[in-house]
């Protein structure tokens, strides 16, 4: 299997993405490339800048780079250099769409200790420095499709009036007949193409911003982990349908109005999906393994937005009830004293 390790085309030592300038930097020299400058360069002179080598081996040290088999992007274990797995990024694995980072990993950090250290009961090396080392940035995969749903929709609407008059009541009762068709065009419906992580984690750190998706392009990758989808588009079809088909209901329900009672007799929503877009998004990642149990935490990579699960440590716990029992106990056998 070929990798590609991208180099800086100044000094030749390994080039990441910055989120923070938007740009490759290189932590040697310092130099800086916009991706459009970086590809020109790799054209313009692939042999110094784009080397080409057997699979799982570092093409800067030589050393053997272990992934699993759906990593695409990772790092040598021994230099430390960005590693990326091009075969892996061909063919129908090749990405369509991309967000870059925008938050680095020290923003990543902070953004983690501002959640957890005003939580109480936390175990005390939750948030120490080796813990805060291991996040990690990772371009996760997901689908995305632009779909069209064709609405058919018949409803009955009714108004009852109810009055009295000369002793007696009337009630009066129209009906009307509600009709909707047409095509609702949605686009970048998502679904997580991953099943190596916990959807729920995932769903807690969206949404992205679709706006700032660009064109897919490798040297992005450098510097960061990246995954390959496991999850074929036929598998998450049924989920998407089924978003785009509450959604066009909750917009027919929205223009049914002014009626005291709506009957539905027909609401059927047809679902297709025009165009597939196999698309990265970034997200740092923290693991944490305590009392058997592993806590994962992440941070939308472009947003910040954060979310996760926070170990309880019993320890601090007890300690905590027992100095407020010890305290309680004091309060209450001084107040005897005052009372007798």
């Amino acid at each position: 299997m070929t990798t590609k390790s991208y180099k800086c085309p100044s000094c030749g030592a390994g080039i990441h993405f910055k989120p923070a300038r938007g740009k490759f930097h290189c932590d040697y020299c310092l130099s800086e490339f916009l991706e459009e400058e970086l590809q020109n360069k790799v054209e313009n002179n692939s042999e110094d800048t784009l080397q080409s080598v057997n699979a799982y081996h570092c093409n800067s040290c030589g050393a053997e780079v272990v992934t699993d088999e759906t990593t695409t992007a990772t790092f040598c274990y021994y230099c430390h250099n960005p590693v990326i797995i091009s075969s892996r990024l061909s063919g129908e694995f090749k990405p369509n769409k991309l967000i870059p980072f925008s938050v680095d990993k020290e923003k990543a950090k902070q953004i983690f200790l501002s959640w957890a250290q005003n939580k109480r009961f936390i175990p005390r090396d939750f948030t120490s420095n080796s813990q805060l080392e291991k996040i990690t940035g990772v371009y996760l995969p997901y689908w995305w499709a632009d779909c069209t749903a064709d609405v058919h929709y018949v409803g009955e609407g009714r108004n009852i009036r109810v009055w009295r008059s000369m002793g007696r009541e009337y009630t009066e009762t129209k009906k009307y007949e509600i009709l909707r068709e047409g095509q609702i065009n949605l686009n970048n419906v998502e679904e997580v193409a991953f099943s190596k992580i916990d959807k729920n984690l995932l769903n807690g750190i969206a949404p992205y911003n679709t706006s700032q998706v660009k064109a897919f392009s490798m040297p992005y990758l450098s510097g960061f982990f990246a995954e390959q989808y496991d999850i074929a588009k036929d598998r998450v079809f049924p989920m998407m349908k089924n978003q785009v088909d509450r959604y066009s209901k909750s917009l027919i329900k929205e223009s049914v109005n002014g009626y005291q009672h709506v009957h539905n007799i027909r609401n059927n929503v047809d679902v297709s999906i025009r165009e597939w877009h196999y698309t990265l998004l970034p997200a740092w990642i923290l693991t944490y393994r305590y009392r058997g149990k592993t806590y994962v935490y992440a941070v939308n990579g472009q947003t910040g937005k954060s979310f996760g699960e926070l170990p309880l440590s019993r320890s601090r716990v007890l300690t905590t009830f027992g100095v407020i029992s010890g305290i309680t106990s004091i309060a209450l056998l001084l107040g005897g004293r005052f009372i007798w």
